[in-house]
């Protein structure tokens, strides 16, 4: 049987962006094919924007407080959105690159089709979420925290995701392969769904507290 293929949509962005200031983000704001190219002096603290059709580039969103955010066909590139709290998110088309996300905090999050390559992001926190069609390459993912959450389709790819948590997950379609997953913690009951290499079974047998003997 051929190995599913996890490809998120790409973002659908115009090519002429107007550009906007970080502090325009506020209380159920709409931020439309916008460029936001400048860091806030202050962390950005505001419920429920929403952001469509835009880019986030060079820029810092550290410390960012941002619950119910909407981000539709966003590119985020070279930014810095580390312990930024964006509880009950949805984001939907979105690619991140070379992005910063230490601590980044999206519990509860719906994320749907989207890309993150060679970000450094340990600690996420992504418990009780859903994700769907969603694609790590070649990411720090260490201490990855997805209990409780939903996952339909999600491959991490050669990444760091040593001591990732799959406790109470829900998995229909999760790609492990080529990826470090030392320290791994998840239930009996995660395991259907959750596809590795040879390699990687020790690390599983591991967390089950099964014993990997040699030969007598």
């Amino acid at each position: 049987m051929p190995t599913k293929s996890i490809t998120p949509e790409p973002p659908d962005i115009p090519d002429d962006l107007t550009p906007c200031d970080p502090t325009q983000i506020t209380d159920a704001a709409a931020i439309d094919q916008r460029a936001i190219i400048a860091a806030p002096s202050t962390p950005i603290s505001a419920r429920a924007p929403t952001f469509d059709q835009s880019k986030l580039t060079a820029s810092a969103l550290t410390g960012s407080i941002l619950p119910a955010s909407r981000w539709t066909d966003w590119t985020i590139e070279s930014a810095d959105l580390s312990n930024a709290t964006w509880i009950d998110c949805r984001m939907v088309r979105v690619h991140i690159t070379n992005t910063k996300l230490t601590g980044f905090d999206a519990r509860g999050a719906e994320l749907r089709d989207i890309h993150f390559k060679d970000c450094k992001a340990p600690d996420i926190l992504l418990a009780e979420s859903t994700l769907t069609r969603i694609r790590f390459d070649h990411c720090q993912l260490t201490n990855l925290d997805l209990t409780g959450a939903t996952i339909k389709s999600l491959a991490i790819n050669h990444c760091d995701s040593r001591n990732i948590r799959l406790i109470n997950t829900k998995i229909e379609h999760l790609d492990l392969r080529d990826s470090l997953i030392e320290g791994i913690a998840l239930n009996q009951s995660t395991l259907k769904g959750i596809l590795i290499n040879p390699p990687q079974a020790p690390a599983i047998a591991q967390a089950l507290g099964v014993q990997i003997a040699g030969n007598k």
